[in-house]
């Protein structure tokens, strides 16, 4: 029999899940990485893009190891032992490059993973003319059982015309409940149900955004404040940690480490 590098990874990986943490472990805190991903594609200019060898090494390391990577949804439905191996990957911004290099490989592995769109800009191109995912290919890494579709604000992802975060955040909210309302409207009648995860664009909010967000029916909210959930966050604020290509495996791993 012929086994791949990768096929060896995942028998190795089942097992090492397998092996169940003696009662009272205290291998490791609770407190989950959430990591945030954009574009995945070269050549990485841009501090946010990360190169799929990056990604795949990324993820090949979490499978060795005998991380789980599970829904957003999973914080509150699955339950979670002190030490065990939990991640989340989250994708924002919905681009077409997320079914290209990352969905087939994160299959493989049998990882959840959250992408959270711009409503505007679905099927369409924007900066350099990158593509970004369709309603259809939406539905179609839905329907995978693997893949969470979220919302990344309908248009809200620009930053013209910010002066200040105090003004940035008294305009953003004054045009949020419209623009939620929009995107939920756009992505009941695509997807067939309301959207109930939300990451908000550029980490901008307040407690006054969480509780638009809420009226207009998200129940999971995704910031950027680089910690990690612990077992006491609330769901409205779950914090995530940016993965960029100046990040190589030495400093990906420390990520992890750091959960202790």
């Amino acid at each position: 029999m012929i086994i791949t590098r990768r096929g060896f990874l995942k028998l190795s990986g089942a097992a090492l899940l397998a092996i169940a943490l003696p009662e009272g472990s205290a291998a490791a805190a609770f407190r989950i990485p959430v990591l945030t991903y954009h574009h995945i594609g070269e050549p990485a200019r841009e501090y946010e893009t990360v190169a799929p060898a990056q990604f795949a090494a990324q993820m090949e390391w979490l499978y060795a190891e005998g991380y789980r990577a599970i829904s957003v949804a999973g914080l509150a439905t699955l339950p979670v032992r002190d030490g065990d191996k939990v991640v989340l990957i989250t994708a924002d911004d919905g681009h077409l490059s997320f079914l290209d290099h990352a969905f087939y490989l994160l299959r493989e592995y049998g990882f959840h993973a959250t992408v959270t769109v711009i409503g505007r800009y679905v099927g369409g191109f924007v900066h350099e003319n990158r593509p970004r995912l369709s309603w259809d290919e939406c539905r179609y890494l839905m329907q995978s059982g693997l893949v969470e579709i979220g919302c990344h604000s309908y248009n809200l992802h620009e930053r013209e015309g910010l002066v200040s975060p105090a003004a940035t955040l008294a305009g953003f909210n004054q045009k949020l409940e419209e623009d939620l309302g929009r995107f939920q409207q756009i992505y009941t009648r695509e997807m067939g149900k309301s959207a109930d995860i939300l990451a908000w664009p550029y980490g901008i909010y307040d407690q006054q955004s969480i509780a638009i967000a809420r009226k207009a029916g998200f129940k999971y909210l995704l910031n950027s404040d680089g910690r990690y959930v612990e077992r006491e966050n609330d769901r409205s604020e779950i914090p995530r940690l940016a993965v960029h290509n100046r990040m190589d495996l030495e400093k990906f791993r420390s990520m992890f480490e750091r959960r202790a």
